[in-house]
């Protein structure tokens, strides 16, 4: 299938630079793992967080993203689990663009239930 997918990307480069008489080189690499939670480790982020943030205000069941995150290279060794945290805050521009925006403002106001959350994840692990 990545054969196939490769071979679509190169076709679809030359195409576009034969339309506009120009050339290219296609060089495909992959250079990012995907991120896949491992099910224990979720379930204990999971469970971290409602403790921290309260049932109602956890999603356990986020729908998979197409993003680009060094983080899966780490869960190929270690097992973990990527999480959101809530940074961002519609209307009020603090975290709410995505991450590597020019326009991103971190929103320093989580920075205390962050701690709490990953204090209280560590603490549950530790037991």
């Amino acid at each position: 299938m990545q054969k196939l997918l490769e071979e679509r990307m190169r076709v679809i480069c030359e195409s576009i630079c034969h339309m506009h008489n120009a050339e290219c080189e296609f060089i495909y690499t992959h250079e990012f793992s995907p991120t896949v939670n491992h099910e224990a480790q979720k379930h204990h982020a999971v469970e971290a967080a409602r403790k921290v943030f309260g049932p109602e205000n956890v999603d356990a069941n986020v729908l998979p993203m197409m993003t680009s995150e060094d983080f899966g290279a780490f869960l190929e060794k270690i097992p973990g689990c990527f999480v959101f945290i809530g940074n961002g805050v519609e209307g009020q521009g603090k975290g709410f663009l995505p991450l590597h925006n020019s326009g991103y403002d971190f929103n320093d106001d989580i920075l205390e239930s962050g701690a709490r959350f990953f204090a209280e994840l560590a603490s549950a692990r530790l037991q």
